[in-house]
């Protein structure tokens, strides 16, 4: 089964109670997208949303109303999408992703 697992950036990291307590918690959620085909639109857009839900879900902690922290939030979620991506190595994620969802989807033989 494919599947990607999502740990917490270094930076949001460093910025965390955790970090500063000495405690090197980290969290992390496995994403799996066997069941995705990713040779179709369809199925490298699930997976995209897939790797966001998921690099939101670990940069959670920061995600808050303190006014100079929603940009930390913002930079941890990027981070963690972009790893996501560069980790399943697949052409048409990463053209879905560099073009925010306009990415044609390439052909493959396997």
């Amino acid at each position: 089964m494919k599947s990607i697992k999502f740990l917490l950036p270094v930076a949001a990291l460093a910025l965390s109670s955790f970090a500063a307590a000495g405690s090197p918690d980290q969290n992390s959620v496995v994403v799996r997208y066997g069941d995705l085909n990713l040779n179709s639109q369809v199925g490298v857009a699930r997976l995209h949303k897939r790797i966001r839900n998921a690099a939101e879900s670990v940069c959670s902690e920061l995600n808050n109303r303190v006014l100079g922290l929603r940009d930390d939030y913002d930079a941890c979620v990027s981070e963690a999408v972009t790893k996501g991506i560069a980790d399943v190595a697949n052409p048409n994620l990463t053209n879905f992703h560099r073009n925010k969802g306009k990415g044609v989807v390439l052909a493959s033989n396997g």
